[in-house]
């Protein structure tokens, strides 16, 4: 088994299966971080520069996930990360982030008015793979 790092935005990590000097097919794990807007839509482009004109670095996604990081004092509630879109044609995924306003009654929370937030910094993990003939990195 081969594991290779490729340091762009966002970094990749991939994986090729043992004996098999030019595989076809190749599993690649994406990350990247990006912080949502005044809509709360943070959207991650997982091209080789980051950008949605750049080249893609998956095929074909399996599986997505993302999470959120805030340490603004002024966000009381901690935003929740709803996972709204993820295109392969389009190249990216993204989330909508909503802040959660609750009342806590007898240990029991209702949930309240959802808000956009801005400018919270979402995490996103892309599992997918990539043709190897047609995506040279």
């Amino acid at each position: 088994m081969s594991i290779d790092f490729i340091l762009l935005a966002p970094t990749a990590f991939q994986v090729f299966k043992a004996g098999e000097s030019n595989p076809e097919k190749a599993k690649r794990i994406v990350y990247g971080q990006a912080t949502s807007d005044a809509n709360g839509i943070a959207t991650l482009y997982f091209t080789e520069n980051g950008l949605a004109n750049g080249n893609p670095l998956l095929t074909t996604i399996d599986y997505t996930v993302s999470s959120v990081y805030s340490t603004n004092p002024s966000i009381s509630a901690r935003p929740r990360v709803q996972m709204r879109e993820k295109n392969i044609t389009a190249k990216f995924v993204s989330a909508n982030v909503t802040n959660n306003s609750s009342v806590v009654v007898l240990g029991i929370s209702v949930l309240g008015s959802e808000n956009p937030m801005n400018g919270i910094l979402i995490d996103f993990m892309i599992l997918g793979s990539f043709d190897s003939s047609t995506n040279q990195l």
